[in-house]
């Protein structure tokens, strides 16, 4: 993420006409506008391989995942691009906006943390229909998952940590290896445990 500014007085209409002027990719939660900056070559792979591992299980259900160039909208206007979102439901292939996710996906980097886990956190808890959170280390296999119970109250589940776990999603009925997620990464090669420090 680069440079935030506030632009809490556009609508959720007059921001994003003024987001499709710009070169950049802006996202705006709470009222802060921040542009969009490049990750890692860590943090697009596995957010491939999570994109890759979900892409026919999902649409056997009759769902649709979708990249990090879909923006995701909370009802009160917060305007997201997450890793990762699953939607189910009838196609509208010229939308650019998902207002209904299922589930919504962050690659976590240091420069975002604590906006990926703080702010957007609450954004997206306000989706009505989002029931699941995960937020995948890029410096180790770990992927915390965050879910909203019957009751509508969100829990933070165990993680699934290692190269040997496995995620498991029933709200879609997916199960998914970590060591896919984490595969042709830094990650992998050292067996899915955390970088020693030098």
């Amino acid at each position: 993420m680069g440079a935030s500014a506030r632009l809490a007085d556009l609508s959720l209409d007059g921001f994003l006409a003024w987001e499709e002027r710009q070169e950049l990719r802006y996202e705006r939660v709470g009222g802060v506008v921040r542009a969009m900056a490049g990750g890692t070559r860590a943090h697009d792979t596995i957010a491939g391989n999570l994109r890759f591992s979900l892409r026919q299980q999902v649409r056997r259900r009759g769902c649709q995942e979708f990249g990090s160039d879909v923006k995701v909208v909370s009802p009160r206007g917060d305007v997201m691009y997450p890793d990762l979102t699953v939607r189910c439901g009838r196609r509208d292939d010229r939308a650019t906006t998902v207002e209904d996710p299922i589930l919504v996906a962050e690659v976590l980097s240091e420069s975002t943390l604590r906006h990926d886990l703080l702010l957007k956190r609450l954004a997206y808890k306000s989706i009505p229909s989002l029931q699941v959170i995960l937020y995948l280390a890029q410096d180790q296999a770990r992927v915390d998952v965050v879910r909203r119970g019957p009751d509508g109250r969100w829990d933070d589940g165990d993680p699934a940590v290692g190269l040997d776990a496995v995620l498991s999603l029933p709200e879609l009925g997916i199960d998914l290896p970590l060591a896919e997620l984490y595969a042709d990464t830094d990650v992998a090669e050292r067996g899915g445990g955390p970088a020693e420090e030098s």
